[in-house]
């Protein structure tokens, strides 16, 4: 069974690569049992969204 900081981990891994099966699986039993890392893994789309926000605008900075 998973520990939060492991599933986080898990679900930001799958932002840049496929998870195997059994991480999926494991994840999902996770996750159906703990509203925190639901919410997370609700949140983390909109988190990749303002990185990638940030990133673009702070390439544009003059420094």
């Amino acid at each position: 069974m998973l520990n939060c900081h492991n599933a986080t981990f898990l679900m930001s891994q799958s932002q840049e690569r496929k998870l195997t099966f059994s991480e999926r699986m494991k994840l999902r039993l996770h996750v159906g049992m703990c509203r925190g890392c639901a919410n997370f893994e609700r949140q983390l789309p909109r988190l990749g969204d303002a990185a990638k926000v940030y990133a673009v605008h702070s390439d544009n900075k003059d420094v």
